[in-house]
Protein backbone atom coordinates (compact mmCIF):
# COMPACT_ATOMS: atom_id res chain seq x y z
CA UNK A 1 0.00 0.00 0.00
CA UNK A 2 1.66 3.66 -0.70
CA UNK A 3 2.62 5.56 2.37
CA UNK A 4 -0.35 8.26 3.23
CA UNK A 5 2.04 10.18 5.38
CA UNK A 6 6.16 10.67 4.62
CA UNK A 7 8.77 12.58 6.11
CA UNK A 8 12.36 13.92 5.25
CA UNK A 9 14.67 14.03 8.09
CA UNK A 10 17.47 16.89 7.27
CA UNK A 11 20.86 16.40 9.09
CA UNK A 12 22.58 19.93 8.92
CA UNK A 13 25.73 21.38 9.54
CA UNK A 14 28.43 19.42 7.37
CA UNK A 15 31.28 20.71 6.79
CA UNK A 16 31.46 22.20 10.19
CA UNK A 17 33.34 20.00 12.33
CA UNK A 18 34.54 16.55 12.11
CA UNK A 19 31.96 15.87 14.39
CA UNK A 20 29.46 17.09 12.15
CA UNK A 21 30.46 15.12 9.31
CA UNK A 22 30.91 11.98 11.43
CA UNK A 23 27.02 12.67 12.66
CA UNK A 24 25.70 13.42 9.12
CA UNK A 25 26.89 10.09 7.81
CA UNK A 26 25.87 7.63 10.44
CA UNK A 27 22.40 9.58 10.91
CA UNK A 28 21.61 8.22 7.22
CA UNK A 29 23.94 4.96 7.15
CA UNK A 30 22.62 3.67 10.54
CA UNK A 31 19.35 5.92 11.13
CA UNK A 32 16.59 7.51 9.57
CA UNK A 33 18.21 10.86 7.86
CA UNK A 34 18.10 10.96 3.75
CA UNK A 35 19.26 14.32 3.28
CA UNK A 36 22.30 16.34 4.67
CA UNK A 37 23.52 20.13 4.26
CA UNK A 38 26.60 21.02 3.92
CA UNK A 39 28.56 24.77 5.33
CA UNK A 40 30.49 25.78 2.05
CA UNK A 41 32.31 27.67 4.21
CA UNK A 42 33.49 25.24 7.13
CA UNK A 43 36.87 23.63 7.07
CA UNK A 44 35.64 20.35 7.14
CA UNK A 45 33.72 20.47 3.75
CA UNK A 46 37.11 18.60 1.86
CA UNK A 47 36.60 15.63 4.19
CA UNK A 48 32.95 16.00 3.58
CA UNK A 49 33.24 15.88 0.09
CA UNK A 50 35.63 12.27 0.66
CA UNK A 51 32.96 11.31 2.92
CA UNK A 52 29.81 11.89 0.89
CA UNK A 53 31.31 10.91 -2.24
CA UNK A 54 31.57 7.31 -1.70
CA UNK A 55 28.02 7.53 -1.02
CA UNK A 56 26.27 8.96 -4.05
CA UNK A 57 23.06 7.76 -2.49
CA UNK A 58 22.70 10.06 0.16
CA UNK A 59 20.96 12.91 -0.90
CA UNK A 60 23.45 16.57 -0.14
CA UNK A 61 22.14 20.07 -0.26
CA UNK A 62 24.14 23.36 -0.04
CA UNK A 63 23.68 24.63 2.95
CA UNK A 64 23.99 28.57 2.03
CA UNK A 65 26.08 29.85 5.25
CA UNK A 66 26.20 34.06 5.93
CA UNK A 67 26.84 33.75 9.68
CA UNK A 68 29.72 32.32 11.79
CA UNK A 69 27.99 31.68 14.85
CA UNK A 70 30.12 29.52 17.51
CA UNK A 71 32.67 31.39 19.66
CA UNK A 72 36.06 29.51 19.60
CA UNK A 73 35.94 28.69 15.53
CA UNK A 74 34.62 31.04 12.91
CA UNK A 75 34.56 30.97 9.28
CA UNK A 76 35.23 33.20 6.28
CA UNK A 77 33.02 33.93 2.85
CA UNK A 78 34.69 32.83 0.05
CA UNK A 79 34.92 35.50 -1.83
CA UNK A 80 36.29 39.42 -0.97
CA UNK A 81 33.12 40.60 0.94
CA UNK A 82 33.79 43.60 3.88
CA UNK A 83 30.06 44.21 4.26
CA UNK A 84 29.56 40.99 5.25
CA UNK A 85 32.18 40.05 8.10
CA UNK A 86 33.72 41.68 11.28
CA UNK A 87 36.72 43.54 11.95
CA UNK A 88 38.88 40.27 11.62
CA UNK A 89 36.99 39.41 8.68
CA UNK A 90 34.93 36.49 10.24
CA UNK A 91 31.23 36.28 8.95
CA UNK A 92 28.69 37.97 11.89
CA UNK A 93 27.27 35.50 14.25
CA UNK A 94 23.83 36.03 13.55
CA UNK A 95 21.70 36.43 10.23
CA UNK A 96 19.31 38.65 11.89
CA UNK A 97 19.05 40.27 15.23
CA UNK A 98 17.85 39.08 18.33
CA UNK A 99 17.19 41.53 21.18
CA UNK A 100 18.44 39.80 24.20
CA UNK A 101 21.27 37.73 22.12
CA UNK A 102 23.87 40.49 22.39
CA UNK A 103 25.69 39.78 19.28
CA UNK A 104 25.64 41.98 15.85
CA UNK A 105 23.69 40.47 12.88
CA UNK A 106 23.84 41.00 9.09
CA UNK A 107 20.40 42.43 9.42
CA UNK A 108 21.96 45.55 10.85
CA UNK A 109 24.57 45.91 8.70
CA UNK A 110 25.08 48.21 5.46
CA UNK A 111 25.50 44.66 3.49
CA UNK A 112 25.71 44.54 -0.33
CA UNK A 113 23.55 42.69 -2.45
CA UNK A 114 26.80 42.28 -5.28
CA UNK A 115 28.63 41.04 -2.16
CA UNK A 116 26.29 38.24 -0.88
CA UNK A 117 25.42 37.78 -4.52
CA UNK A 118 29.19 36.64 -5.44
CA UNK A 119 29.58 34.81 -2.15
CA UNK A 120 26.23 32.68 -2.64
CA UNK A 121 27.35 32.01 -6.27
CA UNK A 122 31.02 30.85 -4.91
CA UNK A 123 29.56 28.67 -2.24
CA UNK A 124 26.96 27.33 -4.98
CA UNK A 125 29.84 26.69 -7.52
CA UNK A 126 32.10 25.12 -5.23
CA UNK A 127 29.23 22.93 -4.01
CA UNK A 128 28.14 21.66 -7.56
CA UNK A 129 31.78 20.54 -7.84
CA UNK A 130 32.62 18.95 -4.72
CA UNK A 131 28.97 17.15 -4.28
CA UNK A 132 27.63 16.17 -7.72
CA UNK A 133 24.92 14.35 -6.36
CA UNK A 134 23.66 17.67 -4.58
CA UNK A 135 20.33 18.70 -5.17
CA UNK A 136 18.98 21.64 -3.40
CA UNK A 137 20.41 24.55 -1.40
CA UNK A 138 19.38 25.21 1.55
CA UNK A 139 19.59 28.53 4.66
CA UNK A 140 22.10 28.34 7.61
CA UNK A 141 20.22 29.88 10.65
CA UNK A 142 17.06 30.84 8.90
CA UNK A 143 14.31 28.99 6.92
CA UNK A 144 15.19 30.77 3.49
CA UNK A 145 16.91 34.25 2.73
CA UNK A 146 13.73 35.23 0.77
CA UNK A 147 12.67 36.27 4.57
CA UNK A 148 15.26 38.42 5.26
CA UNK A 149 15.10 40.82 2.03
CA UNK A 150 13.03 39.42 -1.36
CA UNK A 151 16.15 40.41 -3.41
CA UNK A 152 18.13 37.46 -1.49
CA UNK A 153 15.13 35.14 -2.29
CA UNK A 154 15.24 36.22 -6.09
CA UNK A 155 19.37 35.61 -5.86
CA UNK A 156 18.54 32.32 -4.47
CA UNK A 157 15.98 31.15 -7.02
CA UNK A 158 17.98 32.54 -9.67
CA UNK A 159 20.34 30.48 -8.90
CA UNK A 160 18.54 27.46 -8.40
CA UNK A 161 17.40 27.53 -11.60
CA UNK A 162 21.08 27.94 -13.40
CA UNK A 163 22.70 25.39 -11.62
CA UNK A 164 19.95 23.11 -11.79
CA UNK A 165 19.41 23.12 -8.14
CA UNK A 166 15.37 23.02 -5.87
CA UNK A 167 14.88 25.57 -3.58
CA UNK A 168 14.47 24.43 -0.34
CA UNK A 169 10.68 23.79 0.11
CA UNK A 170 11.08 24.23 3.82
CA UNK A 171 11.19 27.90 3.04
CA UNK A 172 8.24 27.53 1.38
CA UNK A 173 5.73 25.41 3.08
CA UNK A 174 6.63 22.29 4.07
CA UNK A 175 5.63 21.29 7.36
CA UNK A 176 7.99 21.17 10.16
CA UNK A 177 7.82 18.25 12.31
CA UNK A 178 9.02 18.93 16.29
CA UNK A 179 10.15 15.43 16.87
CA UNK A 180 11.05 16.49 19.99
CA UNK A 181 11.28 19.63 22.89
CA UNK A 182 14.50 21.15 22.96
CA UNK A 183 15.18 20.30 26.55
CA UNK A 184 15.85 18.40 27.99
CA UNK A 185 18.79 17.40 26.72
CA UNK A 186 17.94 13.78 27.40
CA UNK A 187 17.76 10.93 24.82
CA UNK A 188 15.98 8.26 26.59
CA UNK A 189 13.08 11.45 26.82
CA UNK A 190 13.73 12.46 23.32
CA UNK A 191 13.41 8.96 21.73
CA UNK A 192 9.71 8.76 23.62
CA UNK A 193 8.68 12.26 22.12
CA UNK A 194 9.66 11.16 18.58
CA UNK A 195 7.76 8.45 18.31
CA UNK A 196 4.84 10.05 20.42
CA UNK A 197 5.14 12.70 17.28
CA UNK A 198 5.68 10.17 14.73
CA UNK A 199 2.07 8.38 15.88
CA UNK A 200 0.54 11.80 15.68
CA UNK A 201 1.35 12.86 12.26
CA UNK A 202 -1.30 13.92 10.00
CA UNK A 203 -1.18 12.43 6.07
CA UNK A 204 0.92 14.10 3.76
CA UNK A 205 4.55 15.46 3.89
CA UNK A 206 6.75 16.67 6.89
CA UNK A 207 10.20 17.41 7.40
CA UNK A 208 12.41 17.33 10.68
CA UNK A 209 15.57 19.05 10.72
CA UNK A 210 18.51 18.89 13.31
CA UNK A 211 21.92 18.81 13.96
CA UNK A 212 23.32 15.15 14.39
CA UNK A 213 27.51 15.38 15.82
CA UNK A 214 29.68 12.91 17.55
CA UNK A 215 30.87 12.89 20.67
CA UNK A 216 34.38 14.08 20.70
CA UNK A 217 36.58 17.02 22.10
CA UNK A 218 35.85 19.33 19.23
CA UNK A 219 32.61 19.35 19.27
CA UNK A 220 32.55 19.76 23.14
CA UNK A 221 34.34 22.90 22.77
CA UNK A 222 31.48 24.51 20.84
CA UNK A 223 29.37 27.05 22.24
CA UNK A 224 28.59 30.43 22.88
CA UNK A 225 26.72 32.20 25.79
CA UNK A 226 22.93 30.85 26.01
CA UNK A 227 24.33 27.85 24.38
CA UNK A 228 27.08 25.82 26.30
CA UNK A 229 25.72 22.65 26.14
CA UNK A 230 25.94 22.23 22.30
CA UNK A 231 27.96 18.78 22.29
CA UNK A 232 25.40 17.19 24.42
CA UNK A 233 22.11 18.53 22.41
CA UNK A 234 23.98 17.14 19.36
CA UNK A 235 25.15 14.06 20.46
CA UNK A 236 21.38 13.78 21.76
CA UNK A 237 20.34 14.51 18.44
CA UNK A 238 22.27 11.77 16.72
CA UNK A 239 21.33 8.75 19.22
CA UNK A 240 17.71 9.47 18.88
CA UNK A 241 17.74 9.75 15.02
CA UNK A 242 19.74 6.27 15.12
CA UNK A 243 18.09 4.76 18.20
CA UNK A 244 16.73 1.43 16.71
CA UNK A 245 12.98 1.63 18.01
CA UNK A 246 12.50 4.84 16.11
CA UNK A 247 12.99 3.15 12.57
CA UNK A 248 10.69 0.65 13.92
CA UNK A 249 7.70 2.63 14.98
CA UNK A 250 8.02 4.39 11.20
CA UNK A 251 8.12 0.93 9.65
CA UNK A 252 5.07 0.55 12.43
CA UNK A 253 3.20 3.35 11.14
CA UNK A 254 3.91 2.75 7.39
CA UNK A 255 5.45 6.08 7.24
CA UNK A 256 7.95 6.68 4.04
CA UNK A 257 10.91 8.32 4.46
CA UNK A 258 11.80 10.82 1.54
CA UNK A 259 14.82 12.83 0.53
CA UNK A 260 14.71 16.33 -1.39
CA UNK A 261 15.34 14.15 -4.68
CA UNK A 262 11.83 12.54 -4.19
CA UNK A 263 10.18 16.63 -4.00
CA UNK A 264 11.26 16.27 -7.92
CA UNK A 265 9.68 15.90 -10.96
CA UNK A 266 6.30 14.11 -11.15
CA UNK A 267 7.46 12.06 -8.28
CA UNK A 268 4.02 11.32 -5.51
CA UNK A 269 5.75 13.35 -2.83
CA UNK A 270 5.79 17.47 -3.79
CA UNK A 271 6.02 20.12 -1.91
CA UNK A 272 2.86 21.77 -3.37
CA UNK A 273 0.95 19.32 -1.55
CA UNK A 274 1.17 21.69 1.49
CA UNK A 275 1.14 24.71 0.11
Amino acid sequence: MTAETALLVRADDAGSSWAANIGCLRACTDGIARSVEVMMPGAWVPQAARLFGDRPEIDIGLHLTLTSEWDAVKWRPLTTAPSLVDADGYFLPLLTARPRAGRPSLAERDWSLDEIAQELRAQVTLGKRLFPQASHVSTHMARHLGQIDPRLGDLVSELCDEFGLMDDPFGHGLRRFQGYPPHPRDTTRRVSAFRDGLAALPPGLHIFIDHPALASDELAALGHAGYEDVAQDRVSCLETLTNPTVSQTIRDLGIELVSYRDLRGDGRWRVQENT
